[in-house]
């Protein structure tokens, strides 16, 4: 599909096809934003477009058609790697729920594939997800490769934490920036899943400009706050990860909706800051292995005095 087709990324998008135009394309690319904007689908589209035997270095994209597109789209492309959790996962024998880093072993088995060239006579794409969880280690692997690349291969780092990439890392890369999606479009999102327009329009509201974190919401399937904060827990998975998976997003709504009653007014930054802060408190409780039942009852009085 065209750059285009990823919604909300007009400027990302401009600067992408300028560089097929001119046909200089950099050694490596930082696409930094908020989670869940679109930024590994374009890097996935920006690899097409080098890939694609029909309509190679296409401004537009790849022609989404060919044996190259489609392969890409599978992520069965052996001229395409896709690095996150399951890469990891695969090439250390483990699960993908335990990939908290991007071990610095990873790297270089996948520096070492990437000087081997393109299997298929065209360019060779890395798009690395999370790329600010590398170790430090790690990102002296990639820097050596960044600073004297092989010729036609392409480095993408995806990343919401631009901050915490090593700055000989950013210095080297183009930075590509991607911005928060509008309400309408993540309504858009969620209604082509399914979600009746209510109820997208409310997590629309509540996600922050990020589809994924919306349609994270929605298939979480979370309540409305109880009226009791201690029932508040009965609705929680007695397997200890997915309950803490669970009062984390409920967490995340409870904060959005005071921030979103604050931009409209409706109640004082004075009664919604200290309620912001202790639920700060409690996340990073959450994070140091509280009781997630706990952590869900004590959020749920923090914020049922507001007005």
């Amino acid at each position: 599909m065209p750059f285009s087709a990823v919604r909300g990324q007009e400027r990302a998008a401009f600067i992408l096809g300028r560089f097929l135009r001119k046909g200089r394309i950099p050694a490596a690319m930082v696409f930094h934003g908020p989670e869940g904007v679109g930024k590994t689908l374009m890097a996935v589209e920006f690899a097409k477009a080098l890939l694609c035997r029909e309509r190679p270095m296409g401004p537009q994209g790849g022609c989404g058609s060919c044996q190259d597109c489609v392969n890409a789209d599978k992520r069965i492309h052996p001229d395409l790697k896709l690095v996150d959790a399951r890469y990891q996962a695969s090439l250390r024998e483990e699960d993908p729920s335990k990939q908290k880093t991007l071990r610095v072993d990873t790297l270089r088995h996948l520096r070492k594939d990437m000087e081997l060239g393109s299997m298929m006579g065209a360019w060779k794409v890395a798009v690395i997800a999370s790329a600010h969880t590398m170790e430090a280690s790690g990102a002296n692997a990639l820097l050596k490769i960044i600073e004297e690349p092989p010729p036609k291969t392409l480095w993408i780092l995806v990343t919401s934490r631009r901050e915490h990439l090593p700055a000989t890392v950013r210095s080297r890369a183009f930075q590509v920036p991607f911005a928060p999606l509008t309400a309408q479009i993540v309504r858009d999102v969620l209604a082509d899943r399914g979600v009746e327009d209510r109820r997208a329009a409310a997590l629309a509201e509540l996600c922050d400009g990020s589809a994924s974190r919306a349609l994270e919401l929605w298939e979480a399937d979370l309540p409305a706050p109880a009226l009791d904060p201690f029932a508040a827990p009965e609705s929680l998975p007695r397997e200890l990860t997915q309950a803490r998976s669970k009062t984390e997003l409920s967490l995340y709504c409870l904060e959005q909706s005071v921030l979103l009653r604050l931009r409209r007014g409706e109640i004082r930054f004075d009664r919604a800051a200290p309620v912001l802060r202790a639920l700060g408190a409690l996340r990073r409780q959450l994070q140091a292995n509280a009781d997630p039942g706990t952590i869900l009852t004590l959020a749920h009085l923090q914020t049922e005095g507001l007005p």
